[in-house]
């Protein structure tokens, strides 16, 4: 019967593991940091994971959120790199890997030490109390050849890593292999957390998702009725629209936008009766991910291994060496036209006389349209050849791509201001929309602050998806500049091969360095294998 028993239990735990769902796997190319530096990461995602981007973020022992990047996902793999903020105060840090549909985050611990201020005083770390650690398998059957145990500083290095066959099979996906810094007497630790996540989420497949609500500015309820305009500058004129349901929420999807984008969302109500007030969901805490923490006696190596660093980096600040190249971001093909189509007219104002203001403008330049600015609130009409009269209703108005109601903000515009002007004279549809003409006017100097802010405009910066990083590899360079790399290889993304060449040089730095090779296999499972070597 105790047999039987037993037999059952290590069936269950076996099967237990195997029915173990996928979780995303986050690494860093070190464990602590001084504030200025850029921290590299890596992620590998769950097989069965649909969303195409990753979120990771960096928060604070409070649960706030410092920073953020979204990182698009090929292969079921990212890469990505965050700069640590020179205000970053000393203490611990968690760098959080995530998706809106997935209740799994996977959660890496970090210590950042501020460059002005160093370690505290008590001599006392608090870190987190997980115990929960994710497990690798270490790959006994990877080799790693040609990697002596000591270099001399600026020494060149050709290693060989040799996968057989049998691991190669079982590999899916690219590589990831790093060489840093070791730092002494810390090791971080890396776990998974649950969260909630809403009904219905939306999946972010190519680009990041904004969310949020439109409500009746007085009464306080969902407006259902409104729409919902998203805007981004751009030389192309592009609108992106929405109309809420009864819950009043709304939401753009931005696919493949990359880097910074500035773009405005505007509400309001088509009738014109309620004014409308506008509400964008942002992320500004995980407080549901902040583990216990515990206090921990800084190490002597650790203290003097921080103060080498905060020297480092503070060298690297005064001689101004760029690490890291940013990637070019992929462009999107240009469309032809604006999203109104083609224009019936196309007017330059610097091609005649200086015109001091708007209405001069309209008056010498733009036959067909009626601008009138002798009242508080100015009007416009374009005039509709087919029917041989004005349209009743102020057409849509085009402020560098940014829809605008308020004629006030052009009125005071004269010709050296003004690139051109666009003008539709017909009534234009676009979705569920409809436009009694359009009047587009492009400025020689864009700026978003020209529309006034309200509840119905919010205007934003955001962060789209983050392009690639590339880790420089310095030339030859002179003696008397100093080469303080703690990074000396980065290759977050390897073709796997039976037989792969590392090639490298170390720096000036004297210490522990480590070689690292991540894989996933094809069970979900990842795996590694490591060596250390010296710098004297």
């Amino acid at each position: 019967m105790k047999r039987i028993i037993l037999l059952f239990l290590i069936f269950g735990a076996i099967t237990g593991k195997a029915q173990e769902k996928e979780h995303f796997s986050l690494f860093t190319d070190r464990d602590v940091y001084v504030s200025g530096e850029t921290l590299l990461l890596k992620v590998f995602a769950p097989s069965d994971e649909i969303s195409g981007v990753v979120n990771v973020d960096l928060i604070n022992a409070k649960g706030k959120i410092i920073y953020g990047i979204s990182k698009q996902i090929f292969d079921h793999q990212a890469d990505g790199y965050l700069d640590l903020p020179d205000s970053l105060s000393s203490g611990c840090y968690l760098l959080c890997a995530s998706t809106k549909i997935n209740p799994a985050l996977t959660v890496k611990e970090l210590y950042v030490c501020n460059r002005f201020t160093g370690l505290p005083e008590s001599g006392l770390l608090l870190r987190a109390a997980e115990t929960n650690d994710l497990n690798e398998k270490f790959a006994a059957a990877l080799q790693i050849e040609g990697l002596d145990k000591t270099y001399k500083t600026r020494g060149t290095v050709h290693a060989t890593l040799k996968l057989p066959p049998e691991l190669l099979s079982q590999t899916t996906g690219k590589l990831f292999v790093s060489i840093s810094e070791n730092v002494p007497g810390y090791s971080s630790r890396t776990f998974i957390k649950k969260v909630n996540i809403p009904q219905n989420p939306l999946i972010e497949k190519d680009g990041i998702v904004l969310e949020g609500n439109i409500k009746d500015e007085r009464a306080r309820t969902p407006f259902e009725k409104g729409t919902v305009l998203l805007s981004i500058p751009d030389t192309v004129q592009k609108l992106n629209y929405f109309i809420p349901g009864k819950d009043g929420r709304f939401n753009f999807q931005l696919d493949n936008y990359y880097g910074k984008i500035p773009l405005v969302i505007q509400g309001f109500d088509p009738e014109e009766k309620l004014l409308v007030k506008l509400a964008l969901n942002l992320r500004d805490s995980m407080t549901s991910v902040v583990p216990a923490f515990e206090t921990w006696t800084i190490a002597p190596e650790f203290k003097k291994y921080i103060r080498n660093s905060i020297d480092a980096i503070t060298f690297r600040k005064i001689f101004d060496k760029q690490e890291f190249t940013i990637d070019k971001a992929p462009k999107n093909k240009a469309d032809a036209y604006s999203f109104y189509g083609k224009p019936t007219e196309i007017i330059d104002p610097r091609l005649f006389i200086d015109l001091p203001d708007f209405t001069e403008i309209s008056r010498e330049l733009l036959p067909g349209v009626k601008f009138r600015a002798n009242n508080r609130i100015p009007t416009m009409q374009i005039f509709n050849p087919s029917t041989r009269s004005y349209f009743e209703r102020q057409p849509l108005l085009l402020l560098d791509g940014i829809p605008f109601r308020d004629l006030n903000i052009i009125k005071g515009m004269g010709s050296k201001e003004i690139d051109k002007i666009e003008i539709v004279r017909s009534e234009r549809y676009y979705g569920d929309l409809m436009f009694p003409g359009v009047v587009a006017i492009h400025t020689t100097n864009p700026d978003i602050n020209r529309l006034n802010e309200s509840n119905e405009v919010i205007k934003l910066n955001i962060n789209g998806l983050q392009p690639g990083l590339t880790l420089n590899v310095p030339d030859k360079q002179p003696l008397n500049e100093p080469d303080l790399r703690k990074v000396l290889f980065w290759k977050p993304s390897l073709e796997p091969e039976q037989t792969m060449r590392i090639d490298f040089e170390t720096s000036d730095i004297h210490g522990d360095f480590k070689l690292i090779i991540h894989g996933k296999s094809n069970d979900g499972s990842i795996y590694y294998k490591e060596q250390t070597f010296v710098v004297n």
